[in-house]
């Protein structure tokens, strides 16, 4: 998979690349964010047709998709995001069903956060509980 690093070196696409982690504006058909978007949507694919009990196929899908992945991080399906690579977790993460991640730049999640509709209380305490 294409990293945000190994694009740079590319002169044709760097100037996007570049204009886009600066918050300006891109050319988002660019063939760099087109192979980012192909790759995000075919491992997205895999991961929503798996099971809850497939807990180590979706942590290897969700480890090629995403730029950083921590421990103990459940994703809820479904979820649509633009690149993938551009979204960091951390440890101890729990995202609920139907998220949708705007990654034309860097999304951080640290430690020990859900995200939730409603009241998340239980589960951040099942979180905080061993943090």
């Amino acid at each position: 998979m294409p990293t945000i690093e190994s694009s740079m070196k590319k002169d044709v696409t760097k100037a996007e690349l570049e204009k886009c982690l600066n918050g300006e504006w891109y050319d988002c058909h660019d063939e760099i964010f087109l192979e980012y978007m192909r790759i995000a949507r075919d491992l997205s694919s895999k991961y929503h047709v798996l099971s809850c009990t497939q807990k180590e196929e979706k942590r290897m899908i969700l480890k090629e998709l995403f730029g950083h992945i921590g421990e103990n991080v459940s994703v809820g399906t479904s979820f649509i995001c633009d690149y993938g690579c551009n979204i960091y977790w951390g440890n101890n993460v729990s995202i609920h069903m139907n998220c949708t991640y705007v990654d034309c730049n860097k999304i951080e999640i640290g430690n020990n956060v859900c995200v939730a509709v409603g009241n998340p209380c239980r589960v951040i305490r099942e979180i905080n509980k061993d943090a």
